[in-house]
């Protein structure tokens, strides 16, 4: 593939997003705790309890950083589609799925949003979506590479501008979702 030139990171949005997921099973594997019968609540509910606690018994702690705080950290830091010389790697969620594109093969992109997203459209009919929050970087390196570009909004365009809305949407029903629990199960 050549050289790296660039590589796309999560957009911010979406990194609170999975923030506040992990806000959520942190909460709820800190009051797990206190449930577990080798738990001793007679000692005290301070932090360095809890900490002692799953020193003594990491199964939990393993389970729970393994299952939530890797995956946690691997979406919103390091997973992006790596910019090259020759052609770009879309990264599909796991390494052993990564695909290369060669820029030969890209037909044309076609702008999303103004700011944070756009699609590249191959020859063969595959379609990746891209976004980013320096998306303007990303429309160089294509256009370095005389790949046609569309930037003009359509319907579809303005339907995905709606994210702010979703995000509020998934956040208010977290803090439902939150405060139920803090209610029921305390």
């Amino acid at each position: 593939m050549g050289k790296k030139l660039y590589k796309t990171s999560m957009l911010f949005v979406f990194k609170l997003i999975i923030l506040a997921v992990v806000v959520f099973f942190l909460n709820t594997f800190y009051l797990e705790t206190f449930a577990n019968p080798k738990f001793d609540i007679d000692r005290g509910r301070a932090i360095m309890d809890i900490i002692n606690f799953h020193y003594r018994y990491p199964e939990d702690f393993i389970r729970f950083f393994c299952i939530i705080i890797i995956p946690a950290i691997y979406y919103a830091f390091f997973r992006g589609i790596a910019f090259h010389d020759k052609g770009f790697v879309y990264n599909r969620g796991l390494p052993f799925m990564n695909r290369s594109v060669c820029y030969s093969n890209v037909e044309r992109y076609k702008l999303l949003h103004p700011k944070l997203a756009l699609s590249i459209h191959c020859k063969n009919g595959d379609v990746f979506l891209v976004a980013d929050n320096d998306i303007e970087r990303v429309i160089a390196i294509l256009d370095q590479q005389n790949i046609r570009g569309d930037l003009a909004p359509d319907e579809f365009v303005r339907m995905i501008t709606n994210y702010r809305k979703m995000l509020m949407i998934i956040l208010s029903v977290l803090a439902v979702l939150f405060v139920l629990r803090k209610i029921f199960f305390n």
